[in-house]
């Protein structure tokens, strides 16, 4: 199948990437991916143009959703009144279903379109859970125009390498927007259950303590940083089953692949710049910089303290131990143990950074400072992914051993984080309880 389109858009390229992209949309098993793909590839051969390619492909599938939209919305309650109850799906059901959807569901159409066997059926879904037409529209067409975008783009970037990384980069590409969509699912399940999930702490934690009798926000923080820890902790798992697989070749020549594309020699400043950040010297500065913010706040500074120094120094010890581990598991890898899985200075900066962030963000207090609290978490994660372009620009690390580094670095952050605020939820106890 593959090939028969490969070779009908050479023959007819725009009337195909219009054409599959609608016809996907309509839950039919072809690629509309693969098709882009190829199309940007003509795009960087001068066989077609950019714009005019993305406008099909978005075309395609704007009209193939909606066609979708339109069937489930006419034709979809009739069958579920008449087959619905047969699995388990009946008007009742539906009912509670498409209010869900229509107040939160519908935001996810736009992040649907990455998700292979999902963007097939969303249309459909939307339809039949009466979603308004405006409101499907609205993140239908957005997601739409996203997906033409970057996956022609994606063709046009790897040129001539584009069937040899399609695959990879897509399949990275999915697994990133999973991740997403399971970071706000966390989020929507935190804010909508939120008496349950109090209730769930306070049944399964009080027994542990007699300090723990009643529940403020704090708990729902310190759930809020396990989910993450956990999040981290699983992800740290899949690494290095993966690395011990021999897995990661293909992410880490994607990566290298895309990086030396899209960054020529007129970006070698910056990168420097970039990398002169995770050196030792001014994490060291940073480090004393975050002491300096928990001795002028001197809320909590004993144990803010010794948590910080937890994170750092204990994060230097287990950075080597876990070098020699899999310095001891994979000795056959020769010249690039010198890199390192997980590469140390993305370990040691996610968490000097990290806790610094998060010690700015959980004091400032001042109303005139509520905006920066929301930016700090984005800015710190844009200058994490910038570093590790910037590894991997100089080829001195592995893509794979970068986020290693993160990914291990992140779990240690977050488990010494979960402890800070159990710690500091218990001191409160105390305090309280002794006044």
């Amino acid at each position: 199948m593959a090939l028969l389109l490969i070779t009908l858009i050479g023959k007819h390229s725009y009337l195909l990437i219009f054409l599959v992209n609608l016809l996907e949309l309509l839950a039919l098993p072809i690629s509309g991916e693969l098709t882009m793909s190829y199309s940007g590839y003509l795009v960087f051969q001068g066989k077609m143009n950019y714009f005019l390619s993305i406008l099909l492909a978005v075309l395609g599938a704007i009209i193939g959703i909606s066609l979708s939209y339109l069937i489930g919305n006419k034709f979809g309650y009739r069958l579920i009144q008449k087959f619905g109850k047969y699995i388990h799906f009946g008007p009742g059901k539906y009912q509670k279903t498409a209010k869900w959807f229509d107040h939160h569901g519908n935001k996810l159409l736009i992040l649907a379109f990455f998700i292979p066997g999902v963007r097939h059926f969303t249309g459909y879904f939307s339809g039949i859970s009466k979603l308004p037409y405006l409101t499907f529209a609205r993140n239908a067409y957005i997601g739409a125009f996203l997906w033409g975008v970057t996956f022609v783009t994606l063709g046009k970037i790897l040129g001539p390498e584009w069937d040899k990384f399609h695959h990879s980069a897509s399949k990275y590409l999915g697994i990133g927007i999973t991740s997403l969509i399971i970071f706000i699912l966390i989020i929507f399940l935190t804010r909508r259950y939120k008496l349950f999930i109090k209730s769930f702490i306070y049944r399964y934690i009080s027994s542990l303590s007699r300090f723990f009798t009643t529940f403020r926000r704090m708990e729902i923080f310190i759930f809020c940083l396990f989910a993450v820890f956990l999040l981290m902790f699983i992800s740290t798992l899949a690494l290095i089953e993966e690395y011990l697989n021999n897995e990661l070749n293909e992410l880490n020549e994607v990566s290298r692949y895309l990086i030396r594309t899209l960054f020529n020699e007129d970006w070698k400043t910056v990168m420097n710049g970039l990398l002169f950040l995770q050196n030792p010297l001014f994490l060291l500065v940073i480090s004393f910089v975050t002491f300096s913010v928990l001795f002028f706040n001197r809320r909590d500074l004993l144990l803010e303290s010794l948590i910080c120094l937890s994170t750092i120094i204990g994060g230097v010890l287990l950075k080597k131990i876990l070098i020699s581990i899999f310095h001891y598991l994979k000795p056959s890898l020769g010249s690039l143990l010198n890199l390192g899985f997980p590469n140390e200075q993305s370990f040691m900066s996610v968490l000097v950074y990290g806790f610094f962030v998060f010690i700015l963000v959980r004091h400032l207090t001042k109303t005139n400072l509520q905006s920066l609290r929301i930016f700090l978490p984005f800015i710190f994660l844009l200058l994490l992914f910038l570093m590790g372009i910037a590894n991997v620009y100089f080829s001195i690390r592995l893509p794979s051993d970068v986020l290693a580094g993160y990914t291990f670095g992140a779990t240690w952050l977050f488990l010494n984080l979960v402890l800070l605020e159990l710690f500091r939820l218990i001191q409160n106890k105390v305090d309280s309880n002794l006044s």
